[in-house]
């Protein structure tokens, strides 16, 4: 018998695993675009929800609640349990019981170094609202040049009138109040003191709610490089407007050519008269959806050769033979030109390089085609604005993509056959502006499915909807949004339209690197000279 026996060891207690922890949802909602003088985008105002880190939390502690109960369940399945509240957007409430309004700087920071907003602004700017008292060295994970940042003046004002009041009782103290008799001038508020060192470290301002001169301004201006204006809001208008530019700014050593004058930017701009209004004003830049709208000045989509899109279009909606479609596009130089490009690329992957239009019909196939040509539709080939920098046509296209990346999420109970449906709803939705044209009678060329005609005149049946929620998502409109995936489409979150909207930003600037180099669009200029 042996002396020793060999001793089993026992496996390791392995703690209990406990739910799996949700991530907060992306709270980007949307984006305006700001457009410059030449009609070029130079930026977006960034929208994005509040609460989504509160609601994360609210899921994982519910979630760790359940997990207890499950536990005491199994011990005692005749056990009395209370289940916690479902988690909602529309129930969510901070701990005093109230709404929640604000989003957090770490919740803008997750959306923009996490889920890609900041790849989707390419060269463009980002504006981000957020609060006065949020300018703390927290800021200092933002990319300085990248965002600037808008504050109301009206927070501004109100933190001068509270330190004020604070200096007010402080003096009933008599060594505070021989301190500051001993000072060579009045203390300079906080608030300023703040932008001002952040401004000195290369960070940009945005003001907003400004809408008239009073004493102090000019105390606050040279803080910030864009004014904001609401000329709609403005007595005088012209008068404010020369007052800030009037205003000498400090010297940006850290961007090369950078102007010593405030940038105005006006707001609202959502009809051409507001745009020619305020560009007669001397406005720099324009916030708004003016350039959907019918203008003899900024539309140039009426001449014989966009008509020429339109019969093409009707063509590769009809299915047509090869042929037939060759002599349309080389009826059309801008499609012709542009397709060459694409195929060019795309024969890299196929070691098939096109000789001719119709072997570039060919390799990049008809509904390639066919989505190119409703882009052309918006495309401006006498402006000298690069294709990802011209506003109706990222308009319409983010919003085709973005509904044809949701139309996925609306199960078999959306009744829609392809989501290639919602790609066309959205890509045709403006059609009517670009020709100021009733939209049922434009459609009516195409032998279009009613759903898709419906949709884009009535906003009618799912795709109405979807359309409804495209606009609601681009204006920032949370509201109209959280109503909408409530309601008529259930099945659709506010974490989905942030993640499609930022793949169909992704999918337009994919879509737009093909575009032509510079020749090519003088080229198919001088064709529309000699139609004109």
């Amino acid at each position: 018998m042996a002396l020793f026996k060999k001793k089993a060891v026992s496996q390791p207690v392995q703690a209990s695993k406990g739910p799996e922890k949700i991530l907060p949802e992306n709270p980007y909602l949307g984006r305006e675009p700001i457009i410059n003088a030449s009609q070029a985008i130079i930026g977006y105002e960034l929208f994005f929800r509040p609460g989504t880190a509160l609601k994360a939390k609210r899921l994982n502690d519910r979630n760790e609640v359940l997990a207890q109960i499950a536990t005491r369940l199994a011990n005692d399945p005749h056990v009395e349990v209370s289940y916690p509240e479902e988690v909602t957007d529309a129930n969510l409430r901070d701990d005093d019981g109230k709404e929640i309004t604000d989003v957090t700087l770490s919740e803008i920071f997750y959306s923009l170094k996490t889920k890609g907003v900041t790849q989707s602004l390419g060269q463009h700017l980002g504006f981000i609202r957020i609060r006065a008292d949020q300018l703390g060295d927290e800021l200092r994970g933002f990319p300085a040049i990248k965002f600037p940042l808008q504050i109301d003046l009206a927070e501004i004002l109100e933190a001068i009138k509270t330190e004020a009041n604070q200096v007010d009782d402080a003096e009933e103290d008599p060594e505070t109040k021989q301190e500051l008799d001993d000072s060579e001038g009045p203390p300079v508020p906080e608030i300023l003191q703040k932008l001002e060192r952040l401004r000195s470290a290369g960070y940009k301002f945005v003001l907003t709610g400004l809408t008239e001169v009073f004493d102090g301004l000019d105390d606050i201006l040279p803080k910030f490089r864009y004014v904001k204006l609401d000329l709609h809001q403005v007595a005088q208008p012209s008068s404010l407007i020369d007052y800030c530019k009037g205003i000498p700014l400090p010297r940006d050593e850290k961007v090369k050519g950078s102007s010593n004058v405030l940038q105005i930017i006006a707001v609202n701009v959502h009809q051409p008269e507001d745009f020619h209004r305020a560009r007669d004003l001397g406005c720099d830049a324009f916030e708004g959806f003016y350039f959907v709208k019918p203008d003899p000045e900024l539309s140039l989509h009426r001449g014989e050769e966009y008509r020429k899109l339109l019969q093409l279009l009707t063509l590769l909606l009809s299915s047509p033979e090869l042929k037939d479609l060759v002599i349309a596009i080389e009826a059309n130089p801008v499609v012709s030109k542009h397709l060459m490009v694409i195929a060019e690329i795309d024969s890299r992957r196929k070691r098939d390089k096109p000789e001719n239009i119709r072997d570039a019909a060919v390799i990049s196939g008809v509904k390639r085609i066919t989505r190119w040509t409703q882009l052309l539709l918006y495309a401006d080939t006498k402006a000298k604005v690069a294709l990802d920098a011209t506003p109706l046509l990222q308009l319409v296209c983010v919003r085709a993509f973005f509904m044809e990346a949701l139309s996925s999420k609306l199960g078999a109970g959306g009744g829609l056959g392809s989501s290639d449906l919602a790609f066309l709803v959205g890509g045709l939705s403006l059609i009517d502006n670009l020709f100021d044209e009733p939209a049922r009678e434009l459609l009516s060329q195409f032998n279009l499915p009613s759903v898709v005609v419906d949709a884009i005149v009535d906003r009618s049946g799912i795709l109405g909807q979807l359309l409804t929620l495209a606009e609601a998502a681009e204006v920032g409109d949370l509201e109209k949004c959280r109503h909408l995936c409530s309601d008529e489409l259930k099945t659709v979150t506010l974490d989905d339209v942030a993640q499609d909207s930022l793949m169909a930003i992704k999918n337009f600037v994919s879509q737009t690197q093909f575009a032509p180099e510079e020749d090519v669009w003088e080229s198919a200029n001088s064709v529309d000279e000699e139609l004109a």
